[in-house]
């Protein structure tokens, strides 16, 4: 008597090492998880399927669980390609997203990084990383003000940021300007929260502009600025160790974007406020413009606390008086007119 073999066992075995195959690829993130178990799932289910239909020898059952088999395997895949298809957009849409990051980031240290520090931290421009006042803007407004410029409202036919648009006579494309308005969002941790694809909700777009950069130069003046701004050139200083009081006055300048500077009043011509002085040295800071100002210590756009004056009024007796007792480097700026920066060397 011979006894036949159900051929459903021979699926059974290859359905069970699949199921174990895809099961383990999609713990290793070989295949998407969600695929991976749902094959193996698949492939319990036609193993079973075909092991019940191998059993039955009426041709009808057989019939009927052919077409069984053939609905529930569509079920299963269906889901899965529509899974599928949706996980390859996500992953489309994040590495374009990083793209255009990246392509912000290229375009930031080239043109901008230098009035807004390679960090967009502020220098002789204000912050514009995650900077409050820039993050109330809306898209239109950034993209506005980075392809139009600003004007300066004291001085006709300058301006305190050029033009950047080419419709305005800049180097940038829409698509380039696009860029930097993706960067500077990017700052914003709220904006991250509600638009930045998933993977990329804790980027911070000018984290990329470092990895941009090719000139030594400019890396080093990305380290500088990390750090918290760099001296400027030692034949910018002027030696004043020898006087027990200094005066500093906020002059017209056409060499400043913002047409004022600060000056040290030599009797031999007007020098840059950049001094170097010994201990125990009074400064003293006037106004000499049509317009105010006032003295914040530290690099332009980050006051340290050390000094802070208030308002010096327009062409007035207004002074703002400070004692360095310490040897040490002490930026300053305007915070009114962040570009105006000097800095003060005090040795012991």
């Amino acid at each position: 008597m011979s006894t036949t073999r159900n051929p459903g066992l021979l699926a059974v075995t290859a359905g069970v090492g699949l199921a174990v195959l895809f099961a383990l690829l999609g713990a290793t993130t070989s295949l998407p998880g969600e695929v991976g178990f749902g094959m193996a799932i698949i492939s319990l289910v036609v193993a079973a399927l075909i092991y019940v239909f191998y059993s039955r020898n009426n041709v009808v059952e057989k019939t009927g669980y052919g077409a069984l088999l053939f609905i529930i395997a569509t079920a299963f895949i269906i889901p899965l390609l529509i899974v599928d298809q949706q996980q390859a957009q996500a992953t489309r849409t994040a590495d374009n997203y990083k793209l255009t990051l990246q392509r912000g980031a290229a375009l930031f240290g080239q043109y901008c990084a230098t009035c807004h520090g390679f960090q967009g931290k502020g220098k002789a421009g204000p912050a514009l990383n995650n900077n409050p006042d820039v993050n109330k803007l809306t898209n239109d407004d950034l993209n506005r003000i980075i392809s139009a410029g600003v004007p300066n409202p004291n001085a006709l036919n300058k301006y305190l940021m050029p033009s950047w648009s080419q419709a305005f006579g800049g180097p940038l494309t829409e698509d380039d300007i696009s860029y930097l308005v993706a960067l500077i969002r990017s700052s914003d941790p709220d904006y991250r929260t509600t638009n930045a694809p998933q993977g990329y909700q804790d980027v911070n777009g000018f984290d990329y502009v470092l990895s941009t950069l090719t000139n030594p130069t400019q890396i080093a003046q990305y380290n500088d600025d990390l750090k918290g701004g760099s001296k400027p050139a030692a034949n910018t200083f002027t030696d004043l160790t020898g006087q027990a009081s200094v005066d500093i006055a906020a002059l017209d300048s056409t060499a400043n974007v913002s047409t004022f500077d600060w000056f040290y009043q030599d009797p031999q011509g007007n020098k840059p406020g950049n001094i170097t002085i010994k201990a125990g040295t009074k400064v003293t800071w006037s106004n000499k413009t049509a317009q105010p100002h006032n003295v914040f210590s530290g690099p332009s756009g980050k006051p340290d606390g050390k000094f802070q004056s208030l308002t010096l009024a327009a062409n007035s007796s207004d002074t703002f008086s400070f004692t360095f007792t310490q040897a040490g480097e002490y930026p300053y700026y305007c915070a009114i007119h962040p570009s105006m920066v000097g800095w003060i060397t005090v040795v012991p």
